[in-house]
């Protein structure tokens, strides 16, 4: 399975499924969706790419909530100091690329 399918995958399973039980974190761009996994670790997706790979529009009024990025920064402090490998680095952009916010 190529890893953007797991990626998808693991998301999806994260949400029951169904991006609607997701948050959408709003930035500058179209945004991030997020949820958690079993363990209750974040996953995050970009909307861009779910969108590609699902070939659905995300609206995000839609998702069950909304969070501005330094809201997810905020709530996420600590665990973003353990798992981002520098204070320079952006942690959605990162997560989002590792697929799930596990280690």
């Amino acid at each position: 399975m190529s890893s953007e399918c797991h990626q998808l995958y693991s998301f999806l399973s994260a949400c029951q499924g169904n991006w609607r039980g997701s948050v959408h974190i709003c930035t500058h761009g179209p945004g991030y969706l997020l949820s958690a996994d079993r363990d209750g670790h974040p996953t995050i997706m970009a909307v861009e790419q779910f969108q590609q790979l699902a070939g659905e529009m995300i609206d995000p009024a839609e998702c069950c909530g909304q969070l501005t990025a330094d809201a997810f920064k905020a709530l996420y402090a600590q665990y973003l100091l353990w798992q981002v490998p520098s204070a320079e680095c952006d942690p959605l952009l990162f997560l989002s690329q590792r697929g799930t916010g596990q280690s």
